[in-house]
């Protein structure tokens, strides 16, 4: 049983990982917590799904599709509520995206109804049977998913001039102002990847996973606390706190009882940071 609880918990990690990145992203570069990160994956989720139905589209296929999608959502939702909230208050650029989540939730609740949906036929079905452990196609997508976007990201944010110019305005706006980059575009760019990265997550999630307006609340709380075990504003250690929290979700669920998952992550969670603060990665 050993090695599918570690599979499982890989693939269900990478979701929690996706989430966490775009959180960590937000965080790092404009200094907000995104409340909504969970919101924007079901959002992609409902993309991906009506894709499926509407045009027959794979959600594997409809990938570049959603993510574009969100990313213009997400520059949208930036010059429209974001850039204007961090001109106000810190209390209001804490709960703008909060206030967002809701709206998401509740709006989709209203377009889409409260039963959860699936779909059907799918480009990978099946499993492979190794002897000491299934793999499943299914969730061999989110795997793959999960690492492809963050290798991606990490290109992007280290090899490209546009990703160090986010890099630099995250370590000091005012500096980077001086130095000649445009520090708003670098905000909305951020924000809007972070949304491309929760379109990749829903895409995935949906592969296996139900699809409801609400659907985005439990993976938020994971994708927050894996942010925290990496340490905020570390990509990087959101990624590894993710795949922790999968590990941590599966192991529970499996060995004891999948009504103490949530207690387990809290208890390492905070066992953790007594010992590192600022998290595993943090400086």
């Amino acid at each position: 049983m050993l090695p599918q609880v570690i599979f499982e918990g890989f693939a269900m990690g990478t979701i929690y990982a996706l989430i966490a990145m775009g959180i960590a992203l937000v965080w790092g570069v404009m200094n907000i917590l995104s409340f909504s990160q969970g919101e924007f994956m079901m959002i992609a989720m409902f993309l991906a799904y009506y894709c499926n139905i509407w045009l027959g589209i794979d959600p594997i296929l409809s990938l570049p599709i959603v993510m574009a999608a969100m990313f213009l959502f997400g520059v949208v939702i930036y010059r429209t509520l974001i850039s204007r909230a961090l001109k106000g208050p810190v209390l209001s650029q804490r709960l703008i995206t909060f206030a967002l989540g809701m709206v998401l939730t509740n709006g989709m609740l209203m377009l889409a109804g409260g039963q959860n949906k699936n779909i059907g036929d799918k480009l990978f079905e099946g499993s492979i049977d190794l002897g000491f452990m299934m793999i499943s196609w299914q969730k061999m997508v989110p795997l793959f998913v999960g690492f492809v976007i963050t290798g991606l990201l990490f290109l992007f944010m280290n090899r490209t001039k546009t990703g160090k110019s986010i890099r630099a305005t995250a370590q000091d706006k005012m500096a980077a102002g001086l130095m000649g980059i445009d520090t708003e575009r670098a905000y909305t760019l951020a924000f809007g990847i972070s949304s491309a990265i929760a379109g990749a997550a829903g895409c995935a999630l949906s592969y296996y996973y139900f699809i409801s307006p609400t659907v985005g609340a439990p993976f938020l709380i994971f994708g927050f606390i894996a942010v925290c075990l990496g340490g905020f504003g570390s990509i990087g250690g959101a990624f590894v706190g993710g795949l922790i929290m999968g590990m941590i979700d599966l192991f529970t669920g499996t060995y004891l009882s999948v009504s103490y998952k949530y207690l387990a992550v809290c208890a390492i969670f905070m066992l953790i940071v007594s010992f590192k603060p600022r998290g595993l990665f943090g400086r």
